[in-house]
């Protein structure tokens, strides 16, 4: 299974110029396409999630936390357009990688995006819920960075718990 986890000074060293000399196709009238590709910068946790996020990259016994505030807490999904109803913002990740844009704060989407970028303040469950089966990235063009595919969208979205060895009597 290919499983694309955290993306952190490899994504700005590697896929930004990758980015930067790849020509997008044009987006549909009612887009808004993101600005272009900078380098990939580092965040200064602003709330509990970034925390998560930032510690989970180096401390594995952080990820469990970081999965759990993903889900309960609030998230920034990108949008095309301001409408209520507008689609999610797919971005090029790099490569033939496209993925939906889902920031831990609104402070990252303004780094990213700008402060005028359309978006939804929602539960980060109900952001997963309503882009299954479609590749997602968490702060995108940021350090770090987590792109998930379709089955680790599922995953995430699976009630915790504990394994069981079988059936108990």
């Amino acid at each position: 299974m290919r499983r694309r986890l955290f993306l952190s000074a490899a994504i700005a060293a590697v896929a930004t110029p990758a980015l930067a000399q790849t020509t997008p196709a044009a987006p549909a009238p009612t887009e808004t396409p993101p600005p272009a590709p900078a380098a990939a910068r580092a965040i200064e946790p602003v709330n509990a999630l970034e925390y998560a996020f930032v510690s989970a990259l180096t401390e594995p016994d952080m990820r469990p936390i970081f999965r759990r505030y993903l889900i309960d807490t609030h998230v920034v999904l990108a949008t095309v357009s301001a409408d209520p109803d507008a689609a999610p913002l797919e971005v090029d990740v790099g490569g033939d990688f496209r993925a939906v844009a889902i920031f831990t704060s609104a402070q990252r989407v303004d780094e990213v995006l700008g402060a005028d970028a359309p978006r939804i303040v929602i539960n980060g469950r109900a952001a997963l819920e309503r882009l299954e089966g479609k590749n997602v990235v968490i702060n995108y063009r940021l350090v770090p960075m987590l792109t998930l595919e379709p089955d680790d969208v599922r995953r995430y979205l699976e009630p915790p718990g504990d394994a069981s060895a079988g059936p108990t009597q």
